[in-house]
């Protein structure tokens, strides 16, 4: 694309984003210039515009569009997203940044980087009283650490890169990194493709960061963490980041307070924009706001706002203030959890006090909204007290309690409060979904049944709900109808049957909506992987990836002690066994996520207090387990390669996989050597890290076993 403002050409400049679905590095294109008075900023596409978005759209700029020519009106100094033909793919962020505030005279000592690319690797501040410039035209490849300094400052319009780093480089991990510094001021400033966290302020005093701009790719690359410090301004900056983007813990330097993240604009292609958490290592936190912020894009199922605790701190009076969302499927809107966690290292956990949600808006549709918001405590007194909900809006309808929250007040949690004046007020269609007839196994292999859904409209209206039926993971199975509109009358429940067939495995149905008004559920179901004596009585299984791509089949059998195989698979790439022993499910363990939980377009499911509930605050399915350390403890996971069968068929004895000949049943996993582009490996039930985690591996049964059950039964 070719850029402008006021008639003068700009430079495009290009940084790496990992964006959904997370198959490949993509580059994103930035512009920045000095923003003085109106004018008017050209963007020529070398492709045909058929649509264009400027997000956030609270800016409220006008545009008009000439060919393939999109002008712009910008009148004061922000920062956007211009997009184009309903994709992200050529989104162009634009920068348009005021005066700098600071000056060199005012300053004891200045390190100045002239336009033009500079490898500086660490710039390590040694004096108080320091200013950094940046000037407009400069990329400077390297970092900057401040410890135990006073007044320092960075400002300018260039760029701090990381882009020429490896991660495994630990000297390289953090971009911009304060250490217990006293009056910091960062502004105008862009920084890409930090190696960690993008910005860290720990456990410093009087801190003030003026637009800011970030885009980062790499996992931990956060935008902004605010540790431990006191009096910190986080004004005017705008993040695209694969991790956290806005961010308030503490790591044992103090409490901390008196925190104020406002006028942003936040993109995340894969976790939260807003977070306090997880790491809350002080005596108090509180004083903590967030305000006047747009979320723009957040694809994933992870909060949009989250208070995420497991340390000793005592949480309390946290705001969340005038906050518009806009593109962010399948996100829960917030989340408020005290847990264990990989994280945590303090023994006692400290309660959650006086939380205020404000001014809340949902401007698109939320068309999976699968987790529903969660508040959480953890005992009697590591509790959550006095949580407000005022004017929360979601397409313009306001939500009064509980239910049109889409809010689960789960134990240990009191005091709850949701507020709405003024309308229009959203009355949801609760929604459950049930057996209504059982699995049964078919000759060809595949289990076939039916569930029942219920609907009920809670408003005096009619209603109108859009239904959409999905199964996890994806590609494997159907169900029909797979979507339908049902007309409710105000108070009316109706009943919709969903035929499902699927393999053997764990299968979750779900229901999702574009209205708002229509709240979601789901039903998690397993079904037995029979095992014949003989590859000729057995049924052939698709080895399909989330996109419904197919690598291979493969046929399974038992006999003797001894795995029979025969696949198209051992032909070309080959396959790769896993198994492991059974054990019990305890109780807060996961036992299902799949990768399309990855992109919040399914669920991931725990065994909960009460049942099985939906994972809270992480949504990427190996993190779940690592973060929680709550995969089912199996004794080892066996893992055993098998290539290059002329025949394609391949007989393993079970004792080359951990088992006994006698073993009866045994969970297995089988995961497909292929060329297919992936994010994780393809199996055929679904497993994300199968060497590891073991939650979604079937229950493998041989066929004289299950006779024998059912004629127990």
């Amino acid at each position: 694309m070719h850029v402008t403002w006021n008639h003068k050409a700009l430079e495009v400049y290009r940084s790496t984003v990992f964006p959904a679905p997370y198959l490949g590095r993509k580059q994103t294109s930035f512009v920045i210039f000095a923003h003085r008075a109106g004018g008017e900023l050209a963007v020529r596409y070398d492709q045909a515009v058929q649509s264009v978005c400027i997000r956030p759209r609270s800016l409220g700029l006008s545009w008009v569009q000439d060919g393939p020519v999109v002008r712009v009106r910008v009148d004061r100094p922000c920062n956007f997203s211009l997009e184009i033909n309903d994709s992200t793919d050529n989104a162009l962020l634009v920068f348009a940044s005021g005066p700098d505030q600071l000056q060199k005279q005012d300053y004891g000592h200045v390190l100045y980087f002239a336009p033009g690319e500079h490898t500086a690797g660490l710039i390590e501040v040694h004096e108080d009283n320091t200013l950094i410039v940046l000037d407009e035209g400069a990329k400077v490849h390297g970092k900057i650490l401040a410890q135990n300094k006073r007044r320092v400052a960075v400002s300018g319009r260039g760029i701090l890169s990381m882009e020429n780093y490896e991660r495994q480089r630990s000297s390289w991990e953090l971009l911009l990194d304060f250490r217990a510094c006293t009056d910091i001021t960062v502004e105008n400033i862009t920084i890409t493709d930090s190696c960690g966290w993008s910005c860290r302020v720990f456990g410093c005093d009087d801190v003030q960061i003026r637009n800011l701009k970030i885009i980062g790719q790499r996992g931990n690359s956060d935008g902004i963490d605010v540790c431990g410090s006191r009096r910190v301004l986080v004004e005017g900056c705008f993040t695209r980041v694969w991790d956290d983007s806005l961010v308030a813990k503490a790591f044992d330097t103090g409490d901390l307070a008196h925190v104020l993240f406002k006028n942003c604009t936040l993109w995340n292609d894969f976790a939260r924009p807003i977070e306090v958490g997880v790491e809350l290592r002080a005596e108090r936190v509180h004083d903590i706001r967030f305000e006047n912020i747009d979320i723009i894009h957040s694809p994933t199922g992870y909060p949009l706002m989250g208070i995420h605790h497991g340390d000793r701190a005592a949480v309390s009076d946290i705001h969340f203030e005038d906050i518009r969302i806009e593109d962010t499927p399948g996100a829960q809107l917030f989340d408020i959890r005290i847990t264990d966690s990989v994280w945590n290292e303090d023994r006692q956990k400290g309660p959650i006090r006086d939380i205020f949600f404000r001014n809340i808006s949902v401007l698109d549709t939320l068309p999976v909204s699968l987790s529903r918001s969660r508040i959480q405590g953890y005992n009697e007194q590591a509790d959550v007290r006095h949580v407000v909900l005022e004017n929360i809006r979601f397409q313009g309808r306001a939500a009064r309690d509980a239910a049109s929250c889409g809010l689960q007040l789960m134990d240990h949690v009191s005091d709850v409060q949701i507020l709405a004046d003024e309308g229009p007020f959203l009355d949801p269609v609760k929604t459950r979904i049930e057996p209504a007839s059982p699995l049964l196994l078919q000759p060809e292999g595949f289990y076939r049944g039916s569930f029942r859904v219920v609907l009920t409209n809670t408003a005096d209206r009619e209603q109108s709900a859009a239904c959409w039926y999905k199964l996890s993971p994806s590609g494997r199975g159907t169900c029909l109808p797979e979507r339908e509109t049902v007309c409710l009358l105000p108070g009316e429940t109706v009943c919709r049957t969903v035929q499902v067939t699927v393999p053997p495995g764990k299968f979750c149905l779900h229901l999702e909506s574009p209205d708002s008004f229509v709240l979601p559920d789901w039903h998690l179901s397993e079904q037995d992987l029979v095992l014949p004596e003989a590859l000729s009585q057995a049924p052939a299984y698709p080895v399909t990836n989330c996109r419904g791509e197919t690598a291979g089949s493969v046929k399974l059998a038992c006999r003797d002690g001894q795995l029979l195989i025969e696949s198209d698979l051992l032909k070309t790439g080959g396959i790769v066994l896993y198994a492991a022993k059974p054990v019990p499910t305890a109780p807060g363990q996961v036992v299902f996520s799949v990768e399309e939980t990855d992109q919040g377009m399914a669920p991931a499911i725990l065994a909960g207090r009460h049942g099985l509930e939906l994972a809270p605050q992480l949504r990427c399915p190996a993190e779940i387990t690592y973060v929680f350390k709550n995969e089912p403890k199996v004794d080892r996971i066996a893992r055993l390669p098998i290539a290059d069968k002329i025949n394609g068929i391949s007989i393993v004895p079970l004792s080359l996989l951990g088992l006994d000949s006698d073993s009866g049943v045994f969970w297995l996993e089988i995961e497909a050597v292929t060329d297919l582009l992936m994010r994780y490996p393809v199996c055929l039930f679904g497993s994300q890290v199968p060497d590891q985690i073991c939650h979604m591996f079937a229950r493998a049964v041989p066929a004289d076993l299950q006779s024998r059950r059912n004629g127990d039964a």
